[in-house]
């Protein structure tokens, strides 16, 4: 984005203006639904699943490499989702689940590692903001859970509240400067940000937890740190090191071994 002249706001722009257009006719369908949530329950979905959420893991990408943006959030959000589960929603994780789980927590601290000691020192700084992304993105999973909220309403009541945050701070600072860039790389933004991440991303993951539950489909996240890896090294051509691909290799395991081999136990 930096390279393109984009400044770390305009994602959040990009992310959430077109699809709170978007999403717009399907907030007014489910307006019913959205007044029997409240508004302070909306509030706070969005203030951990919106562009707070968002700000934390781009901002995390000043200090840190993409590598660790696409591997240390995805796997802190079944670890944390596991823990912050048990006093949120009353699910205790298995024994196997358990051990999966610590397998996983290993992966992410031997990536961390690399970050105070490897090919960049000083990403601890980013790496503590995207622990701190996971984090918050898993309290996000287990309130949609907790309080029974609809993939439609939730994605949608999200996806216009941080728009309607965001702009207003953009559109003064930002508009000018957006506007007088190339259009082809501003319209790539708007369709992969607004569409694909925006909207479908966002409903698509909501409604999985729904389907699955909030543990389970944050686990199922596992593709995504390894297809973060491996796009890091081809096509930014980010050094991958040893221990990085050690710590990813172990914490995509045990992503793998929660899905397939364990299940959860409530309260």
């Amino acid at each position: 984005l930096a390279g393109q002249g984009f400044h770390p706001l305009d994602l959040a722009a990009f992310r959430y203006a077109p699809a709170a257009l978007l999403l717009a006719p399907l907030a007014w369908r489910a307006r019913d639904t959205l007044a029997r949530i409240g508004w302070l329950r909306l509030l706070v979905l969005a203030s951990f699943g919106g562009a707070p959420n968002l700000l934390l893991f781009v901002w995390a990408l000043i200090y840190a490499p993409a590598s660790h943006g696409g591997t240390i959030a995805p796997m802190v959000m079944p670890i944390a989702g596991a823990l912050l589960a048990i006093p949120m929603i009353g699910e205790w994780p298995s024994r196997g689940r358990a051990v999966t789980l610590a397998v996983m927590g290993v992966g992410v601290l031997m990536i961390g590692w690399d970050g105070v000691t490897g090919s960049y020192p000083g990403a601890w700084r980013g790496d503590i903001l995207l622990v701190l992304a996971g984090t918050t993105w898993s309290v996000f999973t287990l309130l949609l859970r907790r309080w029974q909220v609809p993939a439609i309403p939730a994605t949608a009541a999200v996806t216009i509240i941080s728009a309607a945050a965001v702009l207003p701070i953009w559109l003064p600072w930002r508009g000018a400067a957006i506007l007088a860039l190339p259009t082809g790389p501003l319209v790539v933004q708007l369709l992969a940000q607004g569409v694909a991440l925006g909207a479908l991303a966002m409903f698509l993951y909501a409604r999985a937890v729904e389907l699955l539950g909030p543990t389970r489909a944050a686990t199922l996240a596992i593709m995504v740190p390894v297809t973060a890896l491996l796009l890091a090294g081809l096509l930014l051509h980010e050094p991958i090191s040893l221990l990085q691909g050690l710590g990813a290799t172990l914490a995509a395991g045990g992503m793998l071994a929660a899905v397939l081999f364990t299940g959860r136990k409530p309260a």
